[in-house]
C-alpha cells in the first residue's frame, strides 16, 4: 500500500494529534520522521503524517482549518480581522535592552571572576 504525506509537523506531539483526527474520522495513518537516524523512544525534528494514496482527499478534508463563526458575549458573530505582528514602541525597545544588560552583565562579572580563581588556582597568575 502507498502511503502520501498530508501533513509536516515540526513535534511528535502535533503528528499525534493529527493522527488522532485521522483517526478518529476512521482513516489509516502512519507517522514517519525524517530524520537519518534509526527513530528512537521519542523523535525529534520534522514528522510526516501519511495516510494511503486512495485516502488523501478524505484526509485533507478532515485536516483542513474549520471555518468556525467568532462569537461575541452576546451571540452575536463578529468579523476578526487578521492584523499580524504589532511591533514594539520605542519604550519596550528600550526596557528590553535594559533587561538584557541587568542579565548580562552580571553574568559576565560572574564569569570574569570564576575565570581568575581558576587560573590562580593552576598558578597561571600572582
Amino acid at each position: 500500500m502507498e502511503m502520501v504525506v498530508v501533513a509536516t509537523v515540526g513535534s511528535r506531539f502535533e503528528a499525534e494529534l493529527l493522527a488522532a483526527k485521522l483517526g478518529a474520522h476512521g482513516l489509516l495513518w502512519e507517522i514517519r520522521s525524517r530524520q537519518l537516524l534509526p527513530p528512537i523512544a521519542y523523535p525529534f525534528g520534522a514528522l510526516d503524517v501519511m495516510v494511503p494514496a486512495d485516502e488523501r482527499a478524505d484526509a485533507e478534508a478532515v485536516l483542513a482549518p474549520d471555518e468556525l463563526p467568532v462569537m461575541d458575549d452576546e451571540g452575536r458573530t463578529v468579523e476578526v480581522l487578521d492584523v499580524g505582528h504589532t511591533p514594539l514602541s520605542p519604550t519596550l525597545k528600550a526596557l528590553r535592552v535594559a533587561l538584557a544588560l541587568a542579565l548580562l552583565v552580571p553574568a559576565a562579572v560572574a564569569l570574569a571572576l570564576w575565570a581568575a580563581s581558576a587560573l590562580r588556582f593552576f598558578d597561571v597568575v600572582r
